[in-house]
């Protein structure tokens, strides 16, 4: 007669793809394809690359016998660390026939997040006007996100929150007031929901300068002119400035 053996397989489960830091489902499966012979005291082991291990006490597998198990694991956050992945082992102290597949593995890919800001040009006006710009919020990664933006229009302070799919953009109008000094609107992404990974595009400034009237006045009168005769006195008003109007003027 022959002699019969066990033969204990494992694979193991991670999604395709997740986001940096969230939380997702590890699962392994452990069979013994075996068709006479029980595996018994079985032991399944699932090891992660990020270190974390999990090890189950299975029992006895009967022939044709599989059985699932699952646990929680949180993505890498660090933007180092682009793939997440798995090994799973399983083990009988019954002899086998086959080793060579009591291995599994499988591999996730990190989703980053790269939001980006793009304060638009800021028109020169008159100072105590008001003139409008653009601020442009914009995800350039490949996880959803959501983003707080801090924004200054003349040291004057506003928080935005936005949330961005991967390539999504958000256009705001901003309205701003012109100063003595000019208009100065910054913007930057103090955080992110999900890690970013570049933080180059995080802020950007616009500044543009005050426009000026200049007003100049000049008189002409004849050189000279006879005692009680009429003469004609010219005054000439002009406004020299390339790009403010003189309102008002007298």
């Amino acid at each position: 007669s022959s002699a019969l053996f066990a033969d204990v397989t494992s694979s193991v489960d991670l999604p395709v793809s997740a986001a940096a830091g969230s939380v997702v489902t590890v699962t392994a499966t452990f069979a013994n394809s075996a068709t006479a012979t029980t595996a018994t005291s079985a032991t399944g082991t699932v090891v992660l690359s990020d270190g974390t291990t999990q090890t189950f006490a299975l029992g006895d597998l009967a022939p044709g016998a599989s059985v699932t198990r699952s646990f929680t694991a949180t993505v890498p956050s660090s933007t180092a660390t682009t793939l997440l992945s798995a090994t799973s082992t399983v083990a009988t102290s019954t002899p086998e026939s086959n080793t060579a597949n009591n291995l599994g593995t499988d591999t996730l890919v990190v989703l980053f997040a790269d939001p980006a800001v793009d304060v638009g040009v800021v028109p020169s006006g008159v100072p105590g006007a008001t003139v409008t710009t653009t601020l442009s919020l914009t995800n350039n990664g490949s996880a959803t996100t959501s983003i707080t933006v801090t924004v200054s229009i003349n040291g004057s302070l506003t928080t935005l929150v936005a949330t961005l799919a991967p390539g999504a953009t958000q256009t705001l109008t901003l309205t701003v007031p012109v100063t003595l000094t000019g208009s100065t609107v910054s913007a930057t992404i103090t955080a992110s929901s999900v890690p970013d990974s570049n933080l180059g595009n995080n802020t950007d400034t616009s500044v543009s300068s005050a426009l000026f009237a200049d007003l100049t006045s000049s008189v002409d009168l004849p050189v000279n002119a006879a005692a009680g005769s009429v003469v004609t006195v010219t005054a000439t008003f002009t406004n020299s400035a390339t790009g403010a109007t003189a309102t008002t003027a007298t």
